[in-house]
């Protein structure tokens, strides 16, 4: 039987998934010239939430019930920054900055590869985690991640600890300034359970992507 915590996790990454695939998919318009940059931004963001719950709940959990050892969580660790070092170069990529190397399929290509897996990584995490608890307490860390989520720095940080004491506090601070960068850029920062776009014509792509409205053909 499936977990509270195996089913959130699979619609988290079914969740980043999509907004990934959106913001591959997106090309440039007369009447969408930014749509790269928002719908980029909006992946990215969504990602970084997950990424820095999983460490401040699963990991610590993992580590307290001894599923994962430190080998394993500093495996864990060293892939995350590395999937952070290239939304940095997303970031670079979409918004033209002179470090960014890579074509944007290749680039997206990458992405694919690190969620993949990540979603591998995640998902026995949470399968040997709920194998050690009740049935309560994984439903209490399922609501936990989730929380974490909501309140979680917007944005990658590989340089900073991402573990213990030093990584709870670091993301504490990054939550309040990227917080502050997000509101002067109008950065859209969905919140769960909101999904991307799934058609162009769509009002929650229009939404998302700041796009005018669509004329009817009779005007």
């Amino acid at each position: 039987m499936t977990s509270v915590l195996e089913s959130t996790l699979e619609s988290e990454h079914q969740r980043i998934r999509e907004f990934a695939d959106a913001a591959a998919a997106a090309e440039f318009s007369a009447d969408e010239p930014r749509i790269r940059h928002r719908l980029s931004d909006t992946f990215s963001a969504v990602l970084s939430r997950h990424l820095a719950a999983v460490d401040d709940v699963l990991l610590p959990a993992a580590k307290s019930s001894t599923v994962y050892k430190r080998a394993a969580v500093r495996d864990h660790v060293r892939q995350v920054r590395v999937l952070e070092k290239v939304l940095h170069e997303l970031k670079a990529r979409v918004y033209g900055a002179a470090t960014a190397g890579r074509v944007w399929e290749g680039l997206w290509g990458e992405i694919d590869r690190h969620l993949a897996d990540l979603a591998e990584r995640e998902t026995a995490l949470a399968q040997q985690l709920a194998a050690r608890l009740s049935d309560t307490e994984t439903c209490e860390l399922a609501d936990r991640f989730a929380a974490a989520a909501e309140r979680a720095p917007t944005r990658p940080h590989a340089y900073t600890p991402h573990t213990g004491r030093l990584g709870r506090l670091s993301r504490r601070i990054w939550r309040i300034a990227d917080g502050f960068w997000d509101e002067a850029e109008g950065r859209v920062i969905p919140h769960r359970p909101a999904k991307p776009p799934a058609r162009p014509d769509s009002l929650m792509h229009r939404y998302m992507t700041g796009a005018p409205p669509q004329q009817s053909e009779e005007s």
